[in-house]
């Protein structure tokens, strides 16, 4: 390296990478606030557990403790739309930083090809940018997820578990893997087993304490039997619609990999077991503990989900995306390792795999940008139908609007919910299509 060369570490890699990260997601903010009704429930949250209001978390959306952890400190310097744009830039944030993660991963795995893959593969799954843009939960999981990984590889240990508690305060089905990853840990006594208990009893209480304490049930007895209409839940065989989803959110081309990656993985295991060297279709994947654990981890927690959502639970594709990251990288790396070291054959292999899958996801980004636009709109509607009501004795809208009018208006969730308003009221010739006024 020449004199005076500025030498480029895993360090200061993980700065840049947050910095390009944090600037692009500054940008896009002054394109869209759009932003989810959960999310806009977070903020009301939020806002009464760090302000002068009393929390109380009876109503819809469900209570996620990690939003309100993130938000709640900065609704002491502004109440309104700052909130927002605040979370917003979170979310927009752990979404790139996902597919920096995700290349990351690949490239450890596969190399260049694999590292390209990866990412493009993140970027056109259906769920990216939508549930970036609009603050869903799912970016800031699977950024954690991808940064657990990443962690472990390099020794981070506790670093990896902290990054699984903050996928915990959102998914808590991360909790069993969690537990195992924490003995795994010490008796390899590469981490004292107090700190893995430790992370699980602060989930426990995070989860807990605000639910039970406003509502007398448990998160997860809320949470069942409460999916909407269109939710895997209410469909003839919840288990196969959330596998199928889950092949749909990481996509065709994805997801066929991924299916003989897993064949690789098992048949290279039968071969073990029969003390059988290993071949060239067995090397595909699971040459070592480290690959056959990625994909382990994200099949449990596919199947994990389609067995809660069997018993009761909704099912939402979201709920999928903390596991899929680590198989969408699997079959990143896997389509690397059939073009093998021939630069001709991983050129041609590239262009056709990121072409089909761009073609593929041209309907479901349409879609998403459309509900983008959406979300957008009805803010704005919201805001503008509040300056001509001036409603005195209050406002109220239906259960699908009622988060965005609370946090707007500063109130909280169940005093703006009515559940028999429908979504568009006529009066006085002109439509109104969100807000309602309280009765005297």
């Amino acid at each position: 390296m020449r004199a005076g060369a500025i030498r480029i570490t895993a360090n200061r890699t993980l700065l840049g990478c947050v910095g390009v990260a944090a600037l692009l997601s500054l940008i896009s903010l002054l394109f869209s606030h759009a932003i989810d009704y959960d999310a806009e429930g977070w903020i009301v949250y939020a806002r009464e557990a760090f302000g002068p209001q009393v929390l109380n978390t009876s109503g819809f959306p469900a209570w996620k403790p990690l939003p309100v952890i993130l938000i709640g400190p900065f609704t002491l310097l502004t109440r309104g739309e700052g909130d927002v744009y605040y979370w917003l830039f979170i979310t927009r944030t752990a979404a790139i930083l996902t597919v920096f993660g995700a290349a990351a991963l690949g490239h450890r795995f596969g190399g260049r090809m694999a590292a390209l893959l990866a990412a493009v593969f993140v970027m056109l799954a259906p769920y990216w940018a939508v549930d970036g843009a609009i603050g869903r939960d799912s970016a800031v999981s699977g950024a954690l997820m991808m940064g657990a990984f990443l962690a472990h590889y390099r020794g981070w240990y506790r670093i990896t578990v902290l990054e699984l508690t903050g996928v915990a305060l959102l998914r808590p089905e991360i909790t069993p893997l969690l537990l195992i990853y924490g003995i795994y840990l010490a008796y390899r006594r590469r981490l004292a087993w107090w700190f893995t208990l430790g992370a699980i009893a602060l989930i426990a209480l995070m989860w807990l304490i605000p639910t039970i304490l406003h509502t007398g049930l448990s998160p997860a007895a809320i949470s069942l039997n409460s999916g909407g209409p269109n939710a895997a839940v209410n469909t003839p065989f919840p288990f196969w619609t959330v596998i199928k989803e889950a092949a749909q959110q990481a996509h065709q081309v994805p997801a066929i990999l991924i299916v003989v990656a897993a064949l690789a993985g098992v048949y290279g295991l039968l071969r073990r077991a029969l003390h059988r060297a290993p071949d060239r279709f067995s090397r595909l994947w699971g040459r070592d503990l480290d690959e056959l654990v990625m994909l382990g981890t994200g099949a449990a927690w596919v199947f994990g989900i389609a067995l809660e959502t069997e018993i009761g639970f909704a099912g939402n594709p979201r709920y999928l995306v903390p596991g899929l990251l680590p198989l969408i990288v699997t079959g990143a790396v896997l389509a690397a390792r059939v073009a093998g070291s021939s630069r001709a054959l991983q050129l041609t292999l590239s262009v056709l795999c990121i072409g089909v899958a761009a073609v593929l996801a041209a309907h479901p980004l349409k879609s998403g940008l459309q509900l983008v636009q959406l979300r957008d709109k009805q803010v704005d509607d919201i805001r503008q139908e509040l300056a001509v009501l001036r409603c005195p004795h209050g406002y109220l809208a239906n259960n699908e609007n009622n988060a965005y009018l609370s946090q707007v208006i500063g109130a909280p969730l169940q005093t703006t919910v009515d559940w028999k308003l429908p979504s568009v009221r006529f009066d006085g010739g002109k439509y109104y299509w969100f807000v309602y006024c309280k009765p005297q």
